[in-house]
C-alpha cells in the first residue's frame, strides 16, 4: 500500500541539505497525494484515521514545498531555489517530527507484518 510505503521510504534528515529534504518530500507527496482512483478509494482513505492523516500531512507538506502553490503568499511564489529553501528550512524539523508521528499512527492502525 503506497500510503504506508511512501512515508516509510521517505528517508531524510531535518538538519541535512534542505534541497535533499525537499526532493524526498516531493516524492512522498507525489506518491500519496496523486489522483485518487475512485470515490470508494477516497472513502477508504478518509474512513481511516491513519490514512487520512497521511494524506493531510502530505497535502500540508506540498503547500510548503511547492514553490508555486496557490496557497503560498504571492511574495513567496516563484522565488529562486535558494530563496525558497531559506523559507522551507525552518519548517523541516516540524515536518520530520510529524512524519514520525504519522508512521506511529500507521503502525498502530495497520501493524507491520513480522
Amino acid at each position: 500500500m503506497i500510503m504506508r510505503a511512501a512515508p516509510v521510504q521517505a528517508q531524510w534528515h531535518p538538519d541535512g541539505d534542505p534541497a535533499v529534504a525537499v526532493n524526498v518530500l516531493g516524492d512522498l507527496v507525489a506518491g500519496v497525494c496523486g489522483p485518487i482512483a475512485s470515490v470508494a478509494v477516497g472513502r477508504t482513505v478518509f474512513d481511516s484515521e491513519a490514512l487520512g492523516t497521511v494524506y493531510l500531512f502530505c497535502a500540508s507538506v506540498n503547500r510548503t514545498i511547492d514553490r508555486n502553490h496557490s496557497a503560498r503568499p504571492p511574495g513567496h511564489r516563484g522565488l529562486s531555489t535558494a530563496g525558497h529553501l531559506a523559507l522551507v528550512r525552518p519548517v523541516l524539523p516540524g515536518f520530520h517530527r510529524r512524519q514520525q508521528e504519522v508512521l506511529q499512527l500507521l503502525d498502530q492502525e495497520f501493524p507491520p507484518h513480522s
